[in-house]
């Protein structure tokens, strides 16, 4: 009894030491469980933490994007090799593209300042270019550097600023008088010598009538510069404007070629004119001004060519997107347009270069307002004024001013009231 009594207690004892191993188990399972379900959670936080993190920066950096592509001035941001990792909307317009960067001074200007791996401070300026030639634009850059907190360079940003304008009104300023003065000198002298001439003759001697076509002839340009000016300052103002009567088509074309017909052939060129279907054609608008605007287009024909050349005049009536024009193109063989210049010519004030040494010499100097002027006095009558040009062959002007109504239907509609 006693010993089966032992042996009934030994097995319960040890089935108690094994049911409570299995439970000491357990509860280090359930801790490790637990601790691991901690674990899980707060590498969940961490996770969303830096989620978060991740979607502020992407915020950040979409507005900085947004900041950047809304500026005037050109932004490029380099890495240390020079790869370009961001260039704003305004740096791609300037260059024509991210592949233009190292074809272009910019590239030059990166590589003379490679070397530098040390920084003094998160924004280092290292260099300032002068002013360059890119794609149709004058423009001005800053190299910076970017440091990190040890100094060292991490990077580059390069801001481009477009100074097109600035030059030339820098242009302007400094050429503004002589260039006024030059347009004026002729006239002035012709009616100088022309007032001399009558005036050394007899008070009783028959009136020079060809002196006194010469001094009505430089009144009118004179009269045409002021008009100019006057035209430019309203322009700017904001008020510029243009009479609305009836206008015959023919009347302008043959008032302008009539008089300004022996100051081309005085410099041995042709003046060649040829209309067709405008007999009937009237526009409304404002003759003087449409006058000045295609004797501008002869004369600027006439000025940048050589002796023996031509300028050739066609006109006629043309529908175009359903509405009426009269079309009147001003050709020549001239020098022609430069490609860098043509995108500028109907610029206020602009004055492009010349296409050879020769031709600089012999070019007409001047304002440069004629075209800008010109092209103003087309749109405000709801027309237009194009351009076609190839260096050293010749330029096309092509004027259209919208057609009010032919006279035929205007006595057939007088006829009828």
């Amino acid at each position: 009894m006693g010993a089966a009594g032992e042996s009934l207690f030994s097995r319960l004892y040890r089935s108690l030491s094994r049911r409570q191993q299995l439970e000491d188990e357990l509860l280090r399972q359930q801790s490790r469980l637990q601790e691991a379900s901690a674990q899980r959670e707060e590498m969940q936080r961490q996770v969303e933490r830096l989620r978060g993190q991740q979607r502020q920066r992407g915020d950040e950096q979409a507005r900085l994007q947004a900041v950047l592509g809304s500026l005037e001035d050109g932004i490029i941001v380099q890495d240390p090799n020079g790869k370009v990792t961001m260039m704003n909307g305004a740096a791609e317009a300037m260059l024509g593209g991210k592949r233009a960067f190292w074809d272009s001074a910019l590239g030059t200007l990166f590589e003379q300042h490679r070397s530098v791996h040390e920084t003094e401070a998160d924004l280092t300026p290292l260099a300032e270019s002068d002013e360059m030639a890119l794609n149709n634009r004058i423009l001005r850059a800053q190299l910076i550097a970017i440091g990190a907190d040890s100094g060292r360079r991490i990077g580059t940003v390069i801001i481009l600023r477009d100074v097109t304008y600035d030059a030339l009104a820098e242009r302007l300023k400094n050429g503004y008088v002589s260039y006024i003065a030059e347009d004026m000198k002729r006239p002035v002298g012709v009616i100088k010598l022309a007032s001399e001439l009558m005036s050394a003759q007899p008070e009783d001697a028959a009136v020079n009538r060809r002196l006194l076509e010469k001094l009505a002839q430089n009144v009118d340009l004179l009269d045409q510069l002021a008009l100019e000016l006057l035209d430019i300052a309203r322009l700017n103002a904001g008020t510029f404007d243009v009479a609305r009567e009836p206008v015959d088509a023919e009347t302008v074309i043959w008032s302008v070629v009539n008089g300004i017909e022996d100051e081309v052939k005085s410099r041995g060129v042709d003046l060649l004119v040829m209309t067709r279907g405008l007999s009937d054609v009237l526009l409304r608008g404002d003759a003087t001004r449409l006058q000045w605007a295609l004797g501008h287009l002869i004369r600027n024909g006439a000025e940048f060519n050589a002796e023996g050349g031509y300028v050739a005049l066609a006109a006629r009536p043309e529908t175009r997107n359903r509405k009426r024009y009269a079309l009147i193109s001003v050709s020549d063989n001239g020098i022609g347009i430069r490609g860098e210049d043509l995108p500028h010519i109907f610029e206020r004030f602009y004055r492009g270069g010349i296409a050879s040494e020769n031709q600089r010499q012999s070019a007409p100097r001047g304002l440069g307002q004629g075209l800008y002027v010109a092209r103003a006095i087309c749109e405000a009558h709801g027309g237009y004024l194009h351009v076609q040009s190839r260096e050293r062959v010749g330029s096309i002007f092509t004027m259209a001013v919208p057609v009010s109504l032919n006279r035929q239907m205007k006595t057939a509609d007088a006829e009828t009231s």
